[in-house]
């Protein structure tokens, strides 16, 4: 009972959303913080290297890592949702092929055509 408890809270622990989806479940949400990461330190070493000033570079570095970590970030998520759509569409047409299938297949062993072929 207390492992079950211990281990649910863990797992609530590691539930991190961003958008109403957990980062962890989606796809490229990693990517997009390690690129905003490394833009972040990419934009502020060359900023320093330009104003060789310590607090604009590291202005210009915090802006631009949470930049492009909300530009890929929501990129991410659109393109999540669309292939969940995506999914959605293609399961409820194939849903309905099968129907249409069976319903064929149910009338065409029942009609008069194929019971005198045989």
């Amino acid at each position: 009972m207390e492992l079950r408890e211990s281990e649910e809270k863990t797992k609530s622990n590691y539930n991190f959303t961003l958008f109403g989806e957990p980062v962890i479940k989606t796809r490229c949400q990693r990517n997009a913080f390690m690129y905003g990461i490394c833009g972040g330190i990419i934009a502020g070493l060359v900023g320093f290297l330009l104003t060789s000033s310590g607090r604009n570079a590291t202005h210009a570095g915090v802006i631009s890592c949470v930049a492009i970590t909300t530009c890929l970030a929501c990129k991410c998520t659109y393109e999540e949702l669309q292939m969940r759509r995506d999914a959605r569409l293609l399961k409820k047409v194939m849903h309905e092929m099968s129907v249409e299938t069976k319903i064929k297949d149910t009338n065409s062993d029942n009609s008069p055509q194929n019971l005198e072929s045989i």
